[in-house]
């Protein structure tokens, strides 16, 4: 009879033991597989890739504007961006203070390679044509005074245009590009 107790004890606490492990072990496996919250997105980075204005041209048969900036890259590695996939290019717009998409109304040259520590000329292109229309031919000077005359006209008739943002959702790099025609420094 002893024999029986003990192996009732011995089987009691198995099974006990057993019970134990197999609910702490689902208690693990359902805490697990809940459904976790999103994780927030990293904050958009505006000093990472600076963007620093040139100048303003013309460009092609029907004179439209295109503007010249230097896109710097402070970090120690190298940005490429192959595509418009997963980029914004804005205007910045003064008077509504908000971003407008380009869309058909402009548009930037891809691939986009800036290697670490290193900057590249950029351009923006626009659908706005310009009357002022630069000589053939023409030598240092003249170019100098068409492109004066072209920054004269942006700031005089594209007066809600306050400059452009570029905004890379998947590296959140965001970069601003200045209007100094509005602001002369």
């Amino acid at each position: 009879m002893e024999w029986k107790s003990t192996l009732l004890i011995g089987a009691g606490w198995g099974f006990g033991t057993a019970l134990g492990l197999a609910i702490l072990v689902g208690g693990f496996l359902w805490y697990d597989s809940r459904p976790k919250p999103p994780t927030p997105p990293k904050p958009w980075d505006g000093n990472s890739i600076k963007a620093q204005y040139d100048y303003v041209d013309t460009e092609g048969d029907k004179n439209t504007i295109v503007f010249f900036y230097t896109l710097e890259n402070t970090t120690d590695f190298d940005y490429q961006v192959g595509d418009d996939h997963n980029i914004t290019m804005t205007a910045k717009l003064q008077r509504q203070n908000d971003l407008s998409p380009l869309g058909e109304n402009g548009k930037v040259d891809y691939p986009i390679y800036v290697p670490s520590k290193k900057r590249v000329q950029f351009k923006i292109h626009i659908t706005y044509a310009c009357p002022d229309k630069e000589k053939p031919d023409a030598n240092t000077e003249e170019r100098s005074q068409h492109r004066a005359a072209v920054e004269k006209y942006v700031g005089s008739e594209l007066t809600n245009l306050d400059g452009f943002d570029f905004l890379d959702q998947e590296s959140r790099y965001e970069i601003v590009f200045p209007a100094p025609w509005k602001h002369p420094q």
